[in-house]
Formats: C-alpha cells, sequence, structure tokens
C-alpha cells in the first residue's frame, strides 16, 4: 500500500501570548484558592510587562504577597517570547518542589532540575521554565551556561549573597583535610610572630580558641608558590565537598582573602566577582523577586548591578498581625534565655539562631538537626500537633510555617557572622554601615518564617543582648519595612510595660486567644505610630557597593589597573562612610598595586588601612622590630604610620595635613568628627566614631592598649549664652556606659569637645566630666604635625621608634600626658 502524502499539512504555528495578564486568564487554575490575582501582583506584572526589555528588574513583594506566582507568570512570558530556556533559581531542593507544587496548581507547565536529573524535557523544547535551585546555577562545574538560557528570574534574591559566597568559598576543614590544615597554618606563622601576634596564632593549634585570622593578601603573594604547592596536595577536584568551589577559586588563590580559625581555612574572593558568571553577561534578562531586598547596596554587593528599575507595588498583603516580646525589658541579658524557655515551654515553637555555638544555650530545650537533615526536621515539625521546639541555626530563609503550623517563635542574637568573611567583617572590622541593610534582610526573613499572610497572626521573641541593641538604633530601624518598625515600637511598650513575666505570658494568650482588647490595641497602635524615614546615604551605600562589584570583576580577570581605578575613585567616600570600610577598600587597593608593580602606592595605602583599622594587618617592615627596646603601643602605632622610602628616609604621612585641617572649626559637624577621630590615629590611639559606624555611642572614642578610653561628645556649634542642658549630660553619661559594654575599656573618661560654659541649673554634672574646646585640639593636631616632621627629618628606618618615643615623650604626646597638656574644664553649674 503506498503512502498518502496529500494527508500531510504543515502545522500552523498559534501565538502565544507574552502579557502576563493574558497567560494568567488562560490558564486552568487548580488550586481553589486561586480565584484571580491580587491587586499588587496585578499591578506589579503590568509594571515588569511595559519594561520588560530592561536587562535587570527587581521587584519588591512583602512576605505571603504572593510573588510566587509574579515570577512564575514572568517566566512562561519570557518563554513564550524568547522560544528559549528560561531558568526560575531558588534557595533549596525543597523550595524547587514546592514551587513546581504551587505552578501545577496554577496550571503552569514547569522543569525541574536538581541532583542532575531534568523532570522533563519542556525547558530543552523552549516551551517551560526550568526551576532549580542558586546551587545547579553557581556552581564552578554549572551545566547551565552551555544551555545559554535567555533570562533567569531569581527568587528570595535577598538570599542569593550567602549562596553564592559560598560558591566562590574553598573551605579547608581541619577535620577533613587536617595535614594540609597544620602546612597553612605553619606556612604563615612566622608573619604573625613579627607582627607580635604569636601567642594568639599559636592557640590554632590546640583550637577551641573560637580565634579568626585574617592573612593579608601581601603575605598570601610573599608565601605564593609554596601555597599553590601546598594547596595542589588537597586534590580537591576529587572531593564532592570542594570540587565546586576549587573550580572557582582555583590559579586566584593569590587574589583572593585568606581566613584561618581553629576549625577551617577558607579561600574566598574579598568582594564577590558575580558579573564573571554567565548569567550576567549583556543579551540575559534577569528578574529578582525578593522580600526584603530593595537597597540598591544589596543588589549591588550580591548581583553587581543595581536594577533598572523597581517594581515595588504598595500593598498591604503579607502585613501579617505580630506581638514581639523583649524579656530583656524584663530580666536582663542573662535571664532573657530562661523567660523566652519560660514563654515557648508549653507550646510549639520555632528558634533562629545565627550559629550552632549560639545553640548550645538552648541545649535544654532542644538541639539543631545537621544541615543535611534541616528540610526533614522541618517537614515534621510543620505537621506535629503537640509542643516540639525547633532550633534552627543560620536559617533566615527557605523555612515556610503558616497558619497553626507554628504561631511563636523565638530570634536569639544578630543574624550575622553566616561565613569567616563576614564574620570577620562584622565582629573585627564592625562595618555595621556597610552590612546593615544585610542585617536587616536577615532579620525581616526572620520575621516571616511563621507568619506569610493578611490574616496570619504569631508571637515573636526577642533575645540576645546585640539583637535588641540593633533594634532600638533608629538607622537600623530605617531599614525596615515601615510596618514592622511599627511592631518592633509596639513590642518594644508593651515589654517595658509588664511587670512581670505572668504579664508576658498574657499578652502572648492575648495574641493567640483572639483576645478583643489585644487586637483593638493592636490596630490603634498600628494606626498612630510612626515609622523612621529612609536612609540618607542609601545613595552612597550604592556607589561603593558598585565600585566593589567591579574590583571584584577586574581583580578576577587579572585587569589590575582597572581594578584600582574603581576602588579609587571611591576611596574617601569609603572613609567618610567609615574608617573601617576606608580601611578594607585601602588594603585590597594596595594589593591591586602590589600586583601592578607600584610598590610605593601600595604600600602607602596598607599603611593608611591598618592606622584607619588597627584589626587589618599590618604591613611588616624590619626595622620596626630592631630597636631591642620595650616599646610601647602608642610608638609603635605611630611607627607604622611613617613610611620609609628607597633612599632610606622615612616619610612624612601622606594624608596627615588634610586629615586634621579641619580641627580649625570650619567643617561641618561630621567632617569636625572626623578630624577629631583623626588626631586619635595619628597620635597611635585607636580612634573610632561609634555613632557613625554603628547609629550608637559617643561621636568619637580613643582607645588606649592599657584599658583607658576616651568618651567624646561634639558640642561645637553651642553658643556662648547657652548651657549644656541635663538630656546632653545624659546622653554622654549614656555612651559611657555603652564604651563600658561594647569595650575593653576599664577607665572612661567623658568629654565634651566645645565651648568652656556651664552645665543647666537642673542637671547634675559628674566630677570626671570635662569640656575641651576645639582650638586646643588644633593647637595639640599643631604640635602633633611639628613632632612628626621634626622625626621625619632627622630619623632613619632603623631608628624610628625610638626617636617616636623619644620626640613624644619631649613634646607630652605620650598618653595620658597629652591629655594634660591640655586644657580640660570641670563642667559644673553656675
Amino acid at each position: 500500500m503506498s503512502m498518502d502524502f496529500s494527508k500531510i499539512r504543515a502545522p500552523k504555528r498559534t501565538p502565544k501570548p507574552i502579557d502576563p495578564l493574558e497567560i494568567f486568564r488562560g490558564l486552568n487554575v487548580a488550586d481553589q484558592n486561586i480565584n484571580d490575582l491580587w491587586l499588587a501582583q496585578g499591578d506589579a506584572l503590568r509594571d515588569w510587562h511595559r519594561d520588560r526589555n530592561l536587562s535587570d528588574v527587581g521587584v519588591v513583594l512583602n512576605t505571603g504577597a504572593g510573588k510566587t506566582l509574579v515570577g512564575l507568570l514572568i517566566a512562561q512570558s519570557l518563554v513564550n517570547e524568547t522560544r528559549g530556556r528560561v531558568l526560575y533559581a531558588c534557595s533549596s531542593i525543597q523550595l524547587v518542589e514546592q514551587t513546581k507544587e504551587k505552578a501545577l496548581g496554577y496550571g503552569l507547565d514547569v522543569t525541574t532540575y536538581f541532583q542532575g536529573q531534568f523532570s522533563s524535557n519542556g525547558f530543552h523544547r523552549g516551551s517551560a521554565a526550568c526551576v532549580t535551585t542558586y546551587q545547579a546555577l553557581f556552581n564552578g562545574k554549572s551545566r547551565f551556561p552551555s544551555e545559554e538560557p535567555t533570562a533567569v528570574i531569581f527568587d528570595d534574591a535577598h538570599t542569593a549573597e550567602h549562596l553564592l559566597r559560598d560558591h566562590f568559598s574553598l573551605r579547608i576543614a581541619r577535620s577533613q583535610f587536617p595535614d594540609l590544615y597544620s602546612q597553612i597554618v605553619a606556612l604563615f606563622r612566622q608573619y604573625h610572630q613579627r607582627i607580635g601576634r604569636a601567642t594568639s596564632y599559636g592557640e590554632l593549634d590546640t583550637g577551641g580558641s573560637g580565634a579568626l585570622f585574617l592573612v593579608p593578601p601581601f603575605e598570601v603573594g610573599e608565601k605564593a608558590d609554596e601555597f599553590r604547592r601546598v594547596l595542589r596536595t588537597g586534590s580537591f577536584g576529587n572531593n564532592v565537598d570542594t570540587m565546586f568551589a576549587w573550580e572557582h577559586v582555583r590559579d586566584k588563590e593569590d587574589i583572593c582573602c585568606l581566613l584561618i580559625s581553629d576549625t577551617d581555612v577558607t579561600i574566598t574572593p574579598a568582594f564577590l566577582p558575580t558579573r564573571c558568571l554567565y548569567y550576567f553577561q549583556d543579551g540575559i534578562r534577569r528578574i529578582y523577586l525578593s522580600a526584603t531586598l530593595a537597597a540598591p547596596d544589596a543588589f549591588a554587593r550580591t548581583f553587581g548591578r543595581i536594577p533598572d528599575l523597581i517594581v515595588a507595588p504598595s500593598t498591604s498583603a503579607g502585613e501579617c498581625e505580630r506581638l514581639i516580646l523583649v524579656p530583656e525589658r524584663l530580666g536582663g541579658e542573662a535571664e532573657d534565655v530562661d523567660i523566652a524557655a519560660a514563654l515557648v515551654e508549653d507550646k510549639k515553637a520555632l528558634i533562629l539562631v545565627p550559629g550552632y555555638a549560639r545553640a548550645k544555650r538552648w541545649e535544654e530545650i532542644a538541639s539543631p538537626p545537621r544541615a543535611s537533615s534541616v528540610p526533614e526536621a522541618v517537614k515534621e515539625f510543620r505537621v506535629d500537633t503537640g509542643e516540639p521546639k525547633l532550633i534552627l541555626a543560620a536559617r533566615y530563609d527557605g523555612v515556610d510555617l503558616p497558619g497553626d503550623t507554628c504561631r511563636l517563635m523565638i530570634v536569639d542574637d544578630l543574624p550575622t557572622g553566616t561565613g569567616p568573611l563576614e564574620r570577620f567583617l562584622w565582629e573585627r572590622l564592625s562595618l555595621s554601615n556597610s552590612l546593615r541593610t544585610l542585617i536587616a534582610s536577615r532579620i525581616v526573613q526572620s520575621f516571616g518564617r511563621i507568619s506569610r499572610g493578611l490574616s496570619d497572626h504569631g508571637v515573636v521573641v526577642i533575645t540576645g543582648k546585640r539583637l535588641v541593641e540593633w533594634l532600638t538604633v533608629p538607622k537600623n530601624l530605617a531599614t525596615l519595612p515601615a510596618f514592622l518598625q511599627k511592631q518592633i515600637q509596639l513590642g518594644q511598650a508593651v515589654s517595658e510595660g509588664s511587670g512581670s513575666i505572668n504579664h508576658f505570658v498574657d499578652a502572648r494568650d492575648a495574641c493567640l486567644d483572639r483576645r478583643e482588647e489585644w487586637i483593638n490595641a493592636y490596630g490603634d497602635f498600628m494606626r498612630e505610630a510612626e515609622a523612621e524615614s529612609e536612609l540618607d546615604n542609601s545613595s552612597i551605600l550604592g556607589e561603593l557597593a558598585l565600585s566593589e562589584a567591579e574590583f571584584g570583576l577586574r581583580m578576577w580577570q587579572r585587569d589590575f589597573n582597572r581594578a584600582i581605578r574603581a576602588l579609587q575613585g571611591t576611596l574617601n567616600t569609603a572613609y567618610e562612610l567609615s574608617p573601617s570600610t576606608g580601611a578594607w577598600h585601602s588594603l585590597w587597593l594596595g594589593w591591586a598595586f602590589s600586583l601592578s608593580g607600584d610598590d610605593e602606592s601600595a604600600r602607602t595605602q596598607y599603611t593608611r588601612a591598618h592606622a584607619a583599622q588597627r584589626n587589618i594587618p599590618p604591613f611588616p617592615r624590619e626595622w620596626l622590630n630592631q630597636s631591642g627596646r620595650d616599646i610601647p603601643d602608642q610608638v609603635q602605632a605611630v611607627a607604622e604610620l611613617l613610611t620609609d622610602t628607597p633612599d632610606s628616609s622615612v616619610k612624612f604621612p601622606v594624608r596627615m595635613q588634610l586629615d586634621l585641617a579641619l580641627l580649625d572649626g570650619s567643617g561641618t559637624v561630621r567632617e569636625t568628627e572626623e578630624a577629631v577621630r583623626a588626631l586619635g590615629q595619628y597620635l597611635g590611639l585607636r580612634a573610632s566614631r561609634p555613632d557613625n559606624d554603628h547609629g550608637t555611642g559617643p561621636d568619637v572614642l580613643w582607645e588606649t592598649e592599657d584599658g583607658v578610653a576616651v568618651c567624646m561628645e561634639l558640642k561645637t556649634e553651642k553658643t556662648n549664652d547657652s548651657q549644656y542642658r541635663k538630656t546632653e549630660l545624659g546622653q554622654l553619661l549614656d555612651h559611657v556606659q555603652w564604651v563600658r559594654d561594647n569595650t575593653p575599656a576599664e577607665e572612661v573618661l567623658p568629654i565634651f569637645i566645645g565651648p568652656h560654659l556651664s552645665a543647666s541649673d537642673r542637671s547634675n554634672p559628674p566630677p570626671e566630666m570635662t569640656v575641651v574646646e576645639l582650638p586646643e585640639l588644633n593647637t595639640l593636631g599643631e604640635r602633633l604635625s611639628s613632632a612628626v616632621t621634626d622625626i621625619c627629618s632627622s630619623a632613619l628606618p632603623l631608628e624610628i621608634r625610638i626617636a617616636v618615643a623619644e620626640t613624644f615623650a619631649e613634646r607630652d604626646l605620650m598618653f595620658p600626658n597629652l591629655l594634660n597638656s591640655i586644657r580640660r574644664v570641670h563642667l559644673a553649674n553656675k
């Protein structure tokens, strides 16, 4: 029988809709809870569709406001438009499966990919988006660049930063690579002996110290050949725990941070080179879905760019009701865990802690599951109708326990330090300005674990001094959503108004039992409360984050000259934001100079970095350790500021005159504060601006190695017909307490920097409170400059510390004589 070709017809191609609203209207929705799009969902889709050709678009919707449906509709719209391969990234396999279930309920077809398997061929045929994990996209052996995707939707984009960091971080665990770990520690032992940290570094050998050391890049470079030889013995490419990160950092060891703790060695870039990944090339569209990632610096720090458009429709969806309780307001930090434990004793509760070490505080209640067991533990907890307690360590995302699955949660301590570099930046460098939006994002994520929608409600108990303090600082609160700020204010009021734990229990039950008096009080407070306005430095933070991203990319490409331009152009802005931020940038700018062959500029930056932040490791100069005399720490610090030149002379600090110039009173308040801080730095003291850096504490703080702190409040704007008011005295005394709580100082000297005026009649200044006029500090700065000029003109490098010690002693520049050499007037009433 012959073939009947007359019945063969070319298929007719029906154009597929690309308007996401039209796609939704054509769906066969199986989920009975979905009747129509919410107003905010429709607004978000319309706004995105109008500018769909932009390369980078952020879509910000509250947790519980339905952003998954928005993301899936955008994904299908892009599939229909490009007929290409579109990726939808989630932070875990659990969320991939959850997203697939939601897609099926919406009537959308998707392909999933995890554990090396595609669930269908829809992705390759260009008919369905592929829902996969960030891990599958970012690992060093990812298959997806070869798939040439046309677009990527990043779901929960606020979780991507630490996942990206993990994939660019080679961690050499002491337990897994004991010999290799020991060899690396030994390789950098001599450096730490030379800078006077032999004892603390030696504690790595015994373990348990909790110490964390940054080996500076110039020292890694000095030992680069031997370091590479040692690393080659690790066979990282054959180990599933290290092979994916090794693919990224191999051949980049010398341009990465090297961090050593008593548990592991970590190699990771100082600034993420995200833009080197295929997904961030031109021609690929990216959509970032987030509940919290609205700040420009947060986008730039994670993805290396600021979106062309932020779609953030106004909505109350996801603004669930919360009662926040702060046990510290009742019993102090020593008892806050006990009070919190009592509040959850007879209830089902989730407990979030920043790490396994912190989880030990709760060991009488429960222990956290291993990381690999978390998904199963969450599933079991979700369906348990009893009174279980689930502790999760450093898991601020990917856990959804809405409604009756859990209505009570404890958030313990500040959510920082998810990795060694972040821990170093937070704990050692105090980069609270730069990391503020990151911490805010995690706090918002934490609060969203048990409350998902407008009709949901729950109780959140806050414990841990650092978290409680963070939530009281206006600069910090301003980074949180307005409705959460108001809930925190309400929680503070309820907690401060409680006289006993019984009041806490009653408040908890009032919320959970839906008592009318609580519901009415909550509604009234939320209507009347006012939130903090947005930060005024968001554009500066965004600018710095973009320069960091550019630097990270160019260093990864070994284009050192363009890397230098990236950080050099914003270096002064970084120092203005905070000396610690500037110091971190100076360290890596110095290394880029070194790699480009400009050693003199490199040493200038290394010196400036260590001077501004003493926890930045110093550049070792042999002549600093050859006097054979017992040299005070203040002298050592000054000597490290002075650079030696090729002709064996000593060079005056490049920026010293400029940094001290505004001690003459001609600058703004902030400029004057920075000049006073710089004066302390050039005097060889640890000098900082806590209020600027942390949003709390004194304007300027000078600290000595002997445990003395000079706590300064600047009141230079005061006129001669005014007085120091009771509130100002109280503020300075509060800051004295802050210094005692947050520094090792044994003695704190409170000083107003301003005109010699009396205290108001209603105030009672303590006898140790004094006033110093700004011209006195200007004169001190001039004496210092004259002394340093004389030292540089007469001393040889090998004699520098002796010269500093003798000159500073002769001219009353050693502490405490330097304070006695200026006029300090005791504050008193008239």
